[in-house]
């Protein structure tokens, strides 16, 4: 059970808001994370208790992905500052650590330990179209792979269902690390 709340649901489940604030206060046994969302313990929260708390106040469609969806599916990745999420178009939420980005286009959802992540194909493009740096891509792309959490194949197929945008490098380390292959969209069926 995650120790993170959200204030509607303590309020609902017969809390007052006012009872509520006294436990978020800094001698109480709460604190507030984010907007509307309540950790139910004194110490700091884990990554994996900011990941709950985000999903919480991202909303019920909100589905985790990037670096965080890939490692808690068993790749081996670093860890940015901020976690990526995955919002509806008509989501209009900030915050700090939070990296919103609005998409048309769901992705196929795992569910592990509570939390809702992006397909590790889906995750992986997520992550390196915003790298900037090819080794970074190129890393990305093996430790995913090395993991077996997605073929190249699966990033290929990918690749072509989703946007384009921000997407040249990652073409670019996909066609060099995996050279094209006899199957019609170019790799060979595993």
């Amino acid at each position: 059970m995650t120790p993170i709340a959200t204030t509607a649901d303590l309020r609902e489940s017969g809390l007052s808001p006012r009872e509520i604030l006294r436990h978020c206060t800094p001698a109480g046994p709460w604190q507030q994370v984010l907007p509307g969302v309540v950790l139910q313990k004194p110490s700091p929260p884990t990554r994996l208790d900011r990941l709950h708390a985000v999903l919480s106040f991202a909303g019920p469609s909100s589905v985790i992905t990037g670096a965080d969806a890939l490692t808690r599916q068993g790749a081996s990745l670093p860890l940015p500052r901020h976690i990526h999420v995955l919002t509806g178009m008509n989501t209009r939420k900030a915050h700090p650590w939070i990296l919103f980005e609005r998409t048309s286009r769901p992705p196929t959802v795992v569910e592990l330990n509570g939390l809702r992540l992006a397909h590790p194909a889906r995750a992986t493009l997520d992550l390196a179209r915003r790298a900037t740096n090819p080794r970074a891509i190129v890393e990305i792309l093996d430790a995913v792979v090395d993991a077996r959490l997605c073929s190249p194949a699966d990033l290929h197929e990918e690749l072509l269902a989703g946007c384009r945008r921000g997407t040249a490098l990652v073409r670019q380390a996909l066609r060099h690390l995996y050279p094209l292959r006899d199957s019609p969209h170019g790799w060979k069926s595993a």
